[in-house]
């Protein structure tokens, strides 16, 4: 996954409408076990869920300002955000493997290495894909119009300008949180992973395909 992080040494990890709808239901709550039925017919499961939601752990952990696990950018090593980014991925990876027990779903090395290089890539990146999201939504009208900053996990306007209160509304509104790591894993994969992956002539399990937005968000965020 170093691909994705210019300037980084290779290192090991641990195997491992006109209007958004307000409640929507993210599917990357759900990312327990493997389908069985799924198992039966050979197609793998999804990757995008258990990668959401390990980038929603790592923007609650940015939130808590944790000794132990440095995300903040401005404060921290860069090889000590990848080293942690790494960690948070590892750490899903496993929960997923042993809830896959059961199932005969478990995520193979390839996929393992797809799902910790995303993670990696968005968390080392976070700022970029933040100051893009809010350009990309303040750019739309109705978003602001209806006030519907927070179905792609924005304050507002201002969003990045008032971090204590994104960082309290990460970690008091989970679905705020889900919000914010889809649109950012959804930049990540339209605007770093397919054209370098296109470039160097390689792929990832299931491609770069984007489908876990709803339609209103990915007019917004993808790229045409």
């Amino acid at each position: 996954f170093c691909a994705f992080l210019p300037g980084v040494v290779p290192f090991s990890v641990r195997r491992c409408s006109n209007k958004a709808p307000s409640t929507r239901a993210s599917v990357s709550l759900f990312a327990g076990k493997g389908d069985p039925i799924r198992a039966s017919t050979g197609v793998r499961p999804s990757l995008h869920p258990l990668t959401i939601n390990a980038i929603s752990e790592a923007l609650k952990i940015r939130a808590k300002n944790l000794d132990d696990m440095p995300l903040r950018k401005e404060n921290d090593e860069p090889m000590a955000i990848v080293l942690t980014a790494a960690r948070i991925a590892s750490d899903a990876i496993q929960k997923r493997q042993q809830a896959s027990d059961e199932d005969g779903m478990k995520i193979d090395t390839k996929e393992e290495q797809t799902i910790v290089g995303r993670v990696v890539g968005v968390v080392v990146r976070f700022g970029d894909l933040e100051v893009l999201l809010r350009e990309k939504c303040s750019s739309v009208a109705w978003i602001g119009k209806y006030n519907e900053w927070a179905s792609f996990g924005l304050l507002g306007a201002d969003d990045m300008e008032n971090v204590i209160a994104v960082d309290e509304q990460v970690l008091a509104d989970p679905l705020f949180s889900l919000s914010r790591a889809e649109c950012l894993l959804a930049l990540f994969l339209d605007t770093i992973e397919k054209p370098t992956l296109e470039k160097i002539g390689e792929s990832v399990p299931g491609g770069s395909v984007i489908d876990f937005l709803d339609a209103d968000r990915k007019e917004v965020i993808i790229t045409e």
